[in-house]
């Protein structure tokens, strides 16, 4: 496919894990952490399998071959594992076009008492507030409760809890950065 999206018209897409990609009840950070941490008890290969949906991995590469965006992850995960642990994840479970893509500034500031609004607001503002960017959230409705009604709203995507990134999101998160994005580049997608 051709490249249709220029460096500088680079989308951000802050991305959520859990319910978003992560919708197993049985796998979460914990089983990544034993797993990077060389646990043998914990069956890696079937961490690696299971750990996120594939449907939803499916619909981000999706977006991803369409926008080609840089990601910034937004979500608790940040709190257990580096950015190296993640990319190893990424890596490990066919999503290392996320791990090739992370902003130089990779995840949203988070502290004890923080949100994920206060989080965007405090990513944006901080790198992209004299320079704005086409951008994306890509959120759950329980971890993303605070988007909701909020001035970000229009740019949020909020996954159903144990559904994660469907088609039917996929769609919408299609069209929260074609409306961002020049229309020549929608009169060419369509060609």
């Amino acid at each position: 496919m051709e490249n249709l999206v220029t460096i500088s018209s680079r989308p951000v897409v802050f991305l959520d894990i859990d319910d978003v990609l992560c919708v197993n009840r049985l796998y979460n950070t914990r089983q990544v952490l034993a797993v990077l941490d060389g646990d043998e008890s914990i069956n890696a290969c079937e961490v690696w399998q299971q750990i996120f949906h594939a449907s939803a991995r499916a619909n981000l590469r999706q977006l991803h071959d369409e926008f080609e965006p840089i990601y910034v992850i937004s979500s608790s995960w940040t709190l257990h594992l580096s950015r190296e642990q993640l990319c190893e994840t990424f890596k490990r479970t066919e999503l290392e076009f996320v791990a090739e893509n992370l902003h130089e500034f990779w995840c949203t500031p988070r502290d004890d008492d923080s949100y994920r609004l206060v989080e965007i607001e405090a990513w944006l503002n901080t790198h992209a507030l004299l320079t704005p960017v086409p951008y994306l959230v890509i959120d759950d409705l329980v971890s993303g409760q605070s988007l909701r009604d909020s001035h970000l709203d229009g740019w949020c995507v909020l996954c159903d809890a144990w559904v994660g990134f469907t088609h039917p999101k996929l769609r919408s998160a299609q069209k929260i950065l074609r409306g961002q994005l020049p229309s020549d580049l929608d009169a060419r997608e369509q060609r």
